[in-house]
């Protein structure tokens, strides 16, 4: 097959997908996806950390029927694009599953509070109960507080 992908399996398999790609320019605001539902974000805090990438100033968190996602925020779009080149295509594997950490741009100048549900960790937040893990399936943190 001559598909658009012939010689790279990492790009679309077809004209129609790949004109779903979009061009943004970087900025402090990084999309991540593709992580285990079971993940937190301290789980992508310390992934960060232990590769070396810049701390984020604020990160949120969404879960999809399929996958961990979610926003990071820098100090500026520097950090971002540090960020980006360190950690995208991370591969590991949390709790039995693999995953591919992706990360992109998102074009954002500035984390949009209305998407998510804010929620900070309160003194003793571990002890949390399972019902109410479930209902925290969209949180925020912000570091700067």
């Amino acid at each position: 097959s001559s598909g658009i992908n012939a010689e790279c399996p990492l790009r679309p398999g077809t004209e129609k997908r790949a004109a779903k790609n979009r061009l943004v320019d970087p900025t402090k605001i990084l999309h991540f996806f593709a992580l285990p539902l079971e993940v937190d974000e301290d789980f992508v805090l310390k992934l960060l950390e232990d590769k070396g990438c810049p701390t984020p100033t604020s990160i949120s968190m969404h879960k999809s029927e399929v996958c961990s996602a979610g926003l990071l925020e820098f100090d500026s779009t520097e950090e971002a694009v540090d960020t980006a080149a360190i950690a995208n295509h991370l591969n590991g594997t949390h709790k039995g599953i693999k995953y591919l950490l992706k990360i992109a741009f998102t074009g954002k100048k500035s984390m949009p509070v209305e998407n998510y549900e804010e929620s900070r960790p309160a003194a003793g937040s571990k002890a949390k109960g399972k019902k109410d893990e479930e209902e925290d399936s969209n949180t925020s943190r912000n570091f700067n507080d």
